[in-house]
């Protein structure tokens, strides 16, 4: 037995080396290259970072100076660029200032910011309900409950809140058996 532990070929570091020097220098080269390309796109979205919140501190002074149609532009570009904080902050500089007037437009943005920007899921809750919110008195019962669906379908800090605002809905609408027959099904 002795004889076969030492009959066994031993594993020099150097030779391994050797035979393995292409396939080593590849994958550290490749593992280079990864890290220098992950630095550059961080780099790049920073750069851009800074230019939108330039552009988005440029709408804010417009707006002051009343010159809304400039600042609805740089705004809509904002948007436009599905960046994750100044996407929807634009989009409520938009709304807060009543800056575009068609309805349509200002929910396809409310579209925009709940489907393409990479928003937290909370964040994303909280622009479903002030889509809905947006729609106001014209929202149809339908549209209602299928647009903050996904809200009372989860856990989310909103839940409550969205379900105190159907109840008034439908308060408002003088149908106090649906409020009834809607807590009663969430409750369940």
């Amino acid at each position: 037995m002795e004889e076969e532990i030492e009959n066994k070929p031993k594993l020099n570091f150097k030779e391994y080396l050797n035979r393995n020097k292409k396939k080593i220098l590849g994958v550290t080269s490749f593992i280079i290259l990864i890290v220098f390309v992950i630095i550059i796109m961080n780099e790049i979205q920073k750069k851009q970072n800074i230019e939108i919140s330039k552009d988005y501190n440029m709408a804010k002074i417009l707006i002051e100076k009343e010159s809304f149609n400039e600042a609805v532009n740089i705004l809509e570009n904002i948007i436009n660029q599905n960046n994750i904080f100044y996407s929807p902050s634009a989009l409520n500089l938009i709304i807060d200032n009543n800056l575009i007037k068609e309805k349509t437009k200002v929910l396809s943005y409310f579209d925009q910011i709940i489907f393409k920007v990479k928003l937290d899921q909370e964040t994303k809750n909280l622009f479903i309900f002030k889509r809905i919110l947006f729609i106001g008195d014209e929202i149809e019962e339908n549209e209602l409950i299928s647009g903050l669906k996904p809200i009372l379908n989860s856990d989310s800090l909103w839940k409550k809140t969205v379900i105190d605002y159907i109840k008034k809905y439908y308060l408002s609408r003088g149908e106090l058996n649906k409020a009834k027959e809607f807590e009663t099904t969430i409750i369940k």
